[in-house]
C-alpha cells in the first residue's frame, strides 16, 4: 500500500499523462466534461458549436442531401452533415477532417439558410495533367484556412468528395471496315471515378483570435533608430478601407507606429541590415539520355495553388486607415534581404507601418527596422578626395536626399554621394560600380561648386572619359530609381610608364632609378610574368629622379618592374595657393 500511495502522491510526467488519457477514455465521447459537437444531416437541426475548445465529430453514414442545398456537380456526392459556428472575435480558422473510409469535402458558407449562402472556403481544387488527354479533375486539400469576422455566423458542411483517377493504359480499340471488325491496341487514358460512401470523421477546428494590433487604431508603438523583434500576423484581418500594401491584396495585416528620430533611409526586413561602414577614398593599391516506357498522364498541375506566405511591409503617413498616404515604399530586391522594403523618412514624422502576408497568408517572423542617416559625402561640399590612377573607394547613398542645386542624373531621384579626383596624367579614365548593391547612375563633372558644374560623362553602372592632367573631376553616384545602398567605386586612370635611367647593384641590393618630375607620386609595379602587376612601393619625387631598392635585378626572364605616375601632390599645393 505504501508503494501505491507514493505513486499517487508524486506521479511522474508520463504517468500523469497516462492517467489523464485513461480518465478521458472512460467518458462516453466527452471533452472537458461535455459531449462533442455532433454534426447533423438535417441543416435545421445543426448544432451550434461553442468554444473555446472545438471537439467535433460526425458520420456521413445514411446522410442525404436536402432540397435547396448548395451542390457542386462532379465534386459533391450529396452526403452532407452540418454545423454552425459564430466567431467570437476577428481571427482565422484552420479546418481539416480525419476520416478512414472516404475523402472529406469541407465547405464553409456565410448566411443563415440555403437561399442566401455565400461561399467562404472549400478544400476542393482543380488539377490538370501535363498530358492534355488526361484532362482536369477535382481534388481535396488536407486543410483550409479562412478569415472570420466577429459575430459573423458560419455554416460548416462535411460531404464525401467525388474524385477521378486517370492513367494511361493499353486498350483494345475495335475498328469496322467493309463489314469486318478488327481490333488494335494503343495507349489511351482510362478514368476511374470513386464515390466512396462516407463514414465517421473527426473535424479539427482551430481558431486563432486576431492579435491586439490587428486594427489600425490599436497599432503598437515602436521607437529608436534600430529595432529588432518578432512579429506575427496569425489571426489578423483586413479592415474596411485598408489599402492593398505594395499592391498585394493581403488580408492579414497588423499595425505599428514609429516616429523618425532623424532623417534618412529606413529599411523594413526579416533579417538585420548592418550599419553602413564609413565611406572611404580607397586604398589605391591594386590594378585591376531518357529510358523509353509507356506514357503516363504526367505530373499533376494545380490550377489554383494555395498562396505561399511571405511578408509584405509598407509604411504610410496619416491617422486613419482609409486615408493613408504611402511613403515611397520600394522593394530592395537584394538577395541578402528578401522581401525588404525601404523608404525615406523625415525627422519627427510619424509613420504607420503595416505587416501583412501575401494574399492573406500568415506567419511569425523576425522583424528589423533600421534607420540610416546620410553619409558625410552626401553633401557636395563634403565630397571625398580620391588619389591615384587605381582607386577602390567604398561608401553608400542610403539616407541621402536631393541637395538643392545638385544635378539629377537620368534614372535617379537625386540621392547622390560625391567624390573628387584630380588627374595626375592625361588619358582615358574608367569608373566601374561592380560590387555595388545596384547599377547606380553615375556622372563626372568639372567645376568647384554646384551652380557651375559642367557634365563630362554620364552612365549607368560605369563610364569612361578622357581626363586632362591637373584637372579636377567631381564624381557623382546617385540612386537607381529611388533605390539606394552600398557603393563600390573603382577608378582606373591612365598608366604612364617612366623611363628607367639606370640600374645599380651594391651587395644584395639593386637600385632602380627612373626619370620623373618633382611632386609626382611614383609607384613601383612588380610582375613575375610581365602581365599581372602589383604595386609594391610608392614614393614622392623631390627632384627629377626617383629611386627604388629591390632585392632582385630585372632580367629578360624576370622579375619585371615598371614605374608609373600614380599621383601628383603639386596639384594639391596649387589648389591651396
Amino acid at each position: 500500500m505504501k508503494t501505491r500511495l507514493s505513486w499517487w502522491k508524486a506521479p511522474g510526467k508520463l504517468t500523469f499523462c497516462l492517467a489523464v488519457l485513461l480518465w478521458r477514455a472512460s467518458l462516453p465521447l466527452f471533452g472537458q466534461g461535455a459531449a462533442p459537437f455532433q454534426l447533423t444531416d438535417d441543416f435545421a437541426s445543426r448544432p451550434i458549436i461553442l468554444g473555446p475548445d472545438y471537439w467535433i465529430v460526425g458520420s456521413l453514414s445514411n446522410a442525404t442531401i436536402e432540397a435547396g442545398e448548395p451542390f457542386i456537380p462532379g465534386v459533391s456526392s450529396g452526403q452532407t452533415v452540418w454545423g454552425s459556428w459564430t466567431a467570437p472575435s476577428n481571427g482565422i480558422v484552420v479546418l481539416s477532417a480525419d476520416a478512414q473510409t472516404f475523402s472529406p469535402l469541407l465547405t464553409v458558407y456565410a448566411g443563415s439558410d440555403f437561399t442566401n449562402f455565400s461561399l467562404v472556403a472549400s478544400n476542393n481544387y482543380l488539377i490538370c495533367y501535363e498530358d492534355g488527354d488526361c484532362g482536369c479533375h477535382w481534388r481535396e486539400r488536407q486543410l483550409i484556412s479562412f478569415h472570420v469576422t466577429r459575430r459573423q455566423t458560419y455554416q460548416i458542411c462535411v460531404d464525401s468528395a467525388i474524385f477521378t483517377d486517370a492513367s494511361i493504359e493499353l486498350q483494345e480499340i475495335p475498328v469496322t471496315f467493309n463489314g469486318n471488325t478488327f481490333t488494335f491496341t494503343e495507349w489511351a487514358p482510362t478514368f476511374t471515378t470513386n464515390i466512396l460512401q462516407g463514414g465517421a470523421f473527426t473535424l479539427n477546428f482551430q481558431f486563432t483570435p486576431a492579435p491586439a494590433n490587428d486594427n489600425f487604431n490599436n497599432r503598437v508603438r515602436l521607437s529608436g533608430p534600430r529595432i529588432a523583434t518578432h512579429v506575427s500576423n496569425t489571426g489578423a484581418t483586413k479592415e474596411v478601407g485598408e489599402p492593398d500594401h505594395l499592391g498585394n491584396p493581403g488580408g492579414s495585416s497588423v499595425w505599428y507606429s514609429w516616429t523618425a528620430p532623424a532623417s534618412g533611409r529606413v529599411t523594413l526586413s526579416t533579417n538585420d541590415v548592418p550599419a553602413y561602414a564609413p565611406p572611404s577614398s580607397g586604398p589605391g593599391d591594386g590594378l585591376i539520355i531518357t529510358p523509353i516506357g509507356p506514357p503516363t498522364c504526367g505530373n499533376e498541375i494545380d490550377q489554383n495553388p494555395p498562396p505561399v506566405f511571405y511578408p509584405i511591409f509598407a509604411a504610410y503617413k496619416g491617422t486613419a486607415v482609409d486615408a493613408l498616404t504611402p511613403a515611397d515604399n520600394l522593394l530592395m530586391a537584394l538577395d541578402a534581404y528578401p522581401n525588404a522594403v525601404a523608404f525615406d523618412a523625415v525627422k519627427g514624422q510619424i509613420y504607420q507601418i503595416a505587416f501583412d502576408g501575401n494574399m492573406g497568408t500568415a506567419g511569425e517572423i523576425p522583424f528589423f527596422l533600421a534607420l540610416t542617416t546620410p553619409a558625410p559625402n552626401a553633401n557636395f561640399n563634403s565630397r571625398i578626395q580620391l588619389h591615384g590612377v587605381s582607386v577602390a573607394a567604398t561608401g553608400y547613398n542610403a539616407g541621402a536626399t536631393h541637395q538643392s542645386g545638385a544635378p539629377v542624373l537620368t534614372g535617379s531621384a537625386g540621392k547622390t554621394a560625391w567624390w573628387s579626383w584630380t588627374a595626375p596624367v592625361t588619358g582615358s579614365v574608367s569608373l566601374d560600380l561592380t560590387g555595388s548593391d545596384y547599377s547606380f547612375p553615375l556622372a563626372v563633372f568639372t567645376g568647384p561648386s554646384l551652380p557651375g558644374l559642367q557634365m563630362v560623362a554620364e552612365g549607368t553602372g560605369g563610364l569612361s572619359f578622357n581626363a586632362s592632367r591637373g584637372q579636377t573631376y567631381q564624381i557623382a553616384v546617385s540612386d537607381d530609381n529611388g533605390l539606394t545602398g552600398t557603393i563600390s567605386l573603382n577608378l582606373l586612370g591612365p598608366i604612364v610608364d617612366l623611363p628607367l635611367e639606370r640600374t645599380a647593384k651594391r651587395g644584395n641590393v639593386v637600385t632602380l632609378t627612373y626619370g620623373t618630375s618633382p611632386g609626382e607620386i611614383v609607384a613601383l609595379l612588380f610582375s613575375t610574368d610581365n602581365e599581372n602587376w602589383t604595386i609594391v612601393q610608392k614614393t614622392t619625387a623631390s627632384v627629377k629622379m626617383v629611386s627604388f631598392q629591390v632585392k632582385q635585378a630585372p632580367t629578360q626572364q624576370g622579375p619585371f618592374y615598371r614605374a608609373i605616375i600614380f599621383d601628383d601632390v603639386s596639384f594639391d599645393r596649387r589648389a591651396q595657393n
